[in-house]
């Protein structure tokens, strides 16, 4: 469909470049909610931070009048299914199976002389 007519929005607001492209779906929307999901899926903390970058990139849409409300949802929507349907595709780090090593071979030390020890608390979490 077209674009939202701008006379209602104050020029201060208004794209110096209006988009030629249709109003339906904002791609806009579309991306930033599959970059937020892929984000959140990966880690919910991250997610958290991400998520309102993509609901301002929505609002702006709406804000700036290059699109309809419902071309932003339908964006996020769209977005977000991409984002779920390709979980299925590409796995997330939690749907890895965490790598492993064969135990290796290694030679005595007498006392330790030039062993190094090295822990990570993180491994495994």
């Amino acid at each position: 469909r077209d674009r939202p007519i701008l006379d209602a929005v104050p020029v201060i607001r208004q794209l110096k470049r209006q988009p030629v492209t249709t109003s339906f779906p904002s791609g806009h929307a579309a991306s930033a909610a599959a970059f937020a999901t892929g984000v959140a899926l990966e880690s919910k903390g991250w997610g958290a931070v991400v998520a309102p970058v993509a609901a301002a990139v929505a609002a702006s849409r709406v804000y700036t009048g290059v699109h309809y409300p419902s071309d932003v949802l339908a964006g996020a929507a769209l977005g977000i299914g991409a984002a779920f349907a390709l979980r299925g595709v590409v796995p997330t780090r939690g749907q890895l199976p965490a790598p492993g090593r064969p135990p290796g071979e290694a030679p005595a030390l007498p006392a330790g002389k030039d062993l190094v020890v090295v822990v990570n608390r993180e491994s495994g979490t």
